[in-house]
């Protein structure tokens, strides 16, 4: 802790150009916050009041929007530069914020003004919010070459009767021919037959006659049989083309993106970078929502097929809000966010690039309080994705979609006096896929008529490949529909899911690599926590930059965290909040249910 707190002083900057310091200038305080665990602290400044020069310079930016300038849609710049005789100075580089507590008192001739500051994670999410994917990708911050294709099937859920009409039909389908090609065969033989002269006694002693009538009735019969088994050939493979096309819809594509491209995208439109080694977002792929329905034509057979056209979220998607996308993108992992310099930093809280102790040191301080974060342990912790009903794979796929953990006293007197309550559930808004692994029931039907028909249809030229249409479906996405009304996050090698997809991404992964972080048992109690509570420490401007970098530093041997603090910077003393973790408990068990 710094001895020289009382010789911090401020200058003020309003565009770049220094002005006359706000009224409050001896009174004026800096909160810090550090929300959801954050190591970077959401800083708040007390609002001020200007006069003389710093008021008019003010206005004139509001009244430049009428005349060529940005006006007040954009905040003015503003530096706080804070400074010792160490030396030692910090620069909070902040916009005037006319949109939150403006006010113009002119009979005063004060004006007041709010502060955001321009360089922390907040202000990203202030530049996220309200804006779409949908209007990103209208000027080019997405295009298609962003787009992964994800191939798909669809597969419905087929019953008996399904089953057994195809069967009958293409069995029909198959004698109809077979008996076609017999029955062509047998008018060759009779062809063949009539056109065989027969022995006779003429006149002048033995002769060959022939039954010009018995050959042309043949012939013809001939002749209208090949035409009859050309046009029966057509039909079967039209009808097979109709059937194969209904019972198994052809092989389709949906257009999607990996998450973390557009999260990389996003970030790069505003001036940001973006870095984020969580090892799972290297494959995990968003797939929006499709309301595309198929095209059909006569007799309602699918005409033209219609995946996904664009990888962006649609806009009944969550997702399609580029600060819910970042959100979705955070709670998967259980992560925190940072800006660090230049760049959004992403990262699972158990990630150890936030644990960097800090050099700030806690003063030998009286403490009178101490509390327990008791509050922060739910008796009941739910991580699930969500499923789709228009999708019934997502139903009846349901394994690895949910995992619950259910926290319990080991030893209890009086079971109604266990204190143990509340539910803390996460729920990503989007859907696990499914992946087809093998041939239905009708697939291997028709994978074997489809075998005969190709062989047939080869022997008269122009073949059909029937077969192939069945078994190149393995390892694709299966969808019961066409269209889809939840999006989903896929795990995909290449477009294609790999056999142990549900092994490397589903509820219970999450939970055992980012989301114990909540336990208060796993990881050696490690969520269990001391909290103290409005500390008055001895505080200046060297504290200040050690805690702005990294709220974390040791606490009696044991790792501690700053929450907040409140600093007047003309005085010499801050009030601050943090908590130790410590264990106060091993009465405590984990019952984990996963449903199937």
């Amino acid at each position: 802790m710094a001895d020289i707190s009382r010789n911090t002083e401020s200058k003020y900057l309003l565009n770049g150009v220094a002005t006359n310091a706000p009224l409050e200038w001896q009174d004026v305080t800096i909160e810090a916050q550090y929300p959801d665990d954050s190591v970077q602290p959401n800083l708040t400044i007390t609002e001020f009041d200007f006069n003389l020069e710093s008021r008019k310079a003010i206005n004139d930016w509001i009244l430049g929007g009428t005349s060529g300038g940005v006006g007040i849609f954009e905040g003015m710049p503003f530096d706080l530069n804070l400074f010792n005789n160490n030396p030692l100075t910090k620069n909070f580089k902040a916009f005037i914020d006319f949109t939150n507590n403006y006010n113009d008192q002119q009979d005063d001739g004060i004006v007041s003004v709010s502060i955001i500051k321009d360089d922390s994670i907040q202000s990203f999410f202030d530049k996220l919010n309200g804006t779409t994917c949908g209007y990103l990708e209208e000027i080019g911050v997405f295009n298609q070459s962003d787009y992964i294709t994800i191939p798909y099937v669809v597969e419905k859920k087929f019953n008996f009767f399904e089953i057994l009409l195809s069967s009958v039909v293409l069995y029909l389908m198959i004698q109809a021919l077979i008996e076609s090609v017999k029955d062509t065969a047998d008018n060759v033989g009779k062809l063949t037959d009539a056109a065989t002269p027969i022995p006779g006694v003429g006149p002048t002693g033995p002769v060959l006659s022939t039954n010009i009538g018995a050959i042309i009735y043949a012939a013809l019969a001939l002749v209208l049989q090949i035409i009859y088994t050309a046009v029966l050939l057509l039909a079967i493979i039209e009808l097979s083309i109709t059937l194969f096309n209904t019972l198994i819809p052809p092989k389709r594509d949906h257009k999607g993106i990996l998450l973390k491209t557009a999260l990389t995208k996003i970030a790069n439109h505003f001036g940001y970078q973006f870095n984020c080694p969580v090892t799972e977002y290297n494959n995990v792929t968003y797939l929006p929502s499709n309301p595309n329905l198929d095209e059909k034509a006569f007799l309602g057979f699918i005409d033209v097929t219609k995946g996904t056209q664009s990888g962006i979220p649609n806009n009944l998607d969550y997702g399609y809000f580029t600060e819910d996308l970042f959100k979705l993108a955070k709670d998967l992992p259980y992560a925190k966010m940072a800006l660090i310099g230049n760049t959004i930093e992403l990262r699972a809280k158990n990630d150890p690039f936030w644990l960097q102790q800090s050099q700030w040191q806690m003063p030998d301080v009286l403490i009178n309080t101490l509390g327990y974060n008791v509050n922060e342990l739910n008796a009941t912790n739910l991580v699930s994705f969500g499923v789709d009903t228009s999708d019934e794979w997502t139903i009846d796929n349901y394994a690895g979609t949910a995992v619950e953990i259910k926290t319990e006293p080991i030893s209890v007197i009086n079971q109604r006096a266990v204190l143990l309550k509340g539910l803390d559930e996460v729920n990503f808004e989007c859907a696990l896929g499914t992946r087809k692994n093998n041939l239905n029931a009708i697939e291997n039907l028709l994978k074997n008529v489809a075998g005969v028909i190709d062989n047939v249809t080869g022997v008269f030229g122009g073949g059909t490949n029937f077969r192939s249409k069945v078994t190149t479906r393995i390892g694709v996405l299966k969808q019961s529909t066409n269209w889809h009304t939840v999006p989903k996050l896929l795990y995909l090698n290449g477009g294609r899911m790999p056999v142990n997809h549900k092994q490397l991404w589903n509820a219970d992964v999450l939970w055992r690599k980012y989301h114990n972080e909540k336990s208060f048992i796993d990881n050696n109690y490690k969520a269990q926590k001391q909290v103290f509570n409005q500390v008055s420490v001895p505080f200046g401007l060297e504290d200040f930059f050690k805690l702005s970098s990294n709220p974390y530093f040791i606490y009696k041997g044991n790792t501690a965290k700053i929450v907040n603090f409140t600093w007047t910077v003309g005085e010499d003393v801050a009030v601050i909040d943090f908590w130790v973790r410590k264990p106060y408990t091993f009465n405590l068990k984990e019952t984990k249910i996963i449903p199937i």
